[in-house]
């Protein structure tokens, strides 16, 4: 065994302890990250809608992108729904534990 090989392996890094986020930090992030999702939402219906009125206006030939954006809208705001669902079920639960 060659012992010259194991001195070129690098020492493992740790996480730094200075890199934890407060709590106000991660409650930021989290804020802008669910803006951003239902920024999204709102933008994949905006396109959907825009996708059915240039159809109907004759711009656009293949219905074959109106029905994909409007699925792919429509899918979005389902997905959306149902993690609002699960976070109000969430809340209720938690208000009727006892302590």
């Amino acid at each position: 065994m060659d012992i010259q090989s194991l001195s070129q392996v690098s020492p493992i890094q740790t996480a730094s302890v200075n890199k934890l986020q407060t709590p106000a930090q991660v409650t930021k992030d989290f804020g802008s990250f669910l803006s951003d999702a239902l920024n999204q939402v709102n933008q994949a219906q905006v396109d959907s809608a825009i996708l059915g009125d240039k159809f109907a206006a004759g711009e656009i030939e293949s219905i074959d992108q109106v029905t994909v954006a409007g699925l792919k809208a429509t899918n979005m705001l389902q997905m959306t729904l149902q993690v609002r669902n699960k976070v109000i079920e969430s809340y209720q639960e938690i208000m009727r534990m006892s302590i």
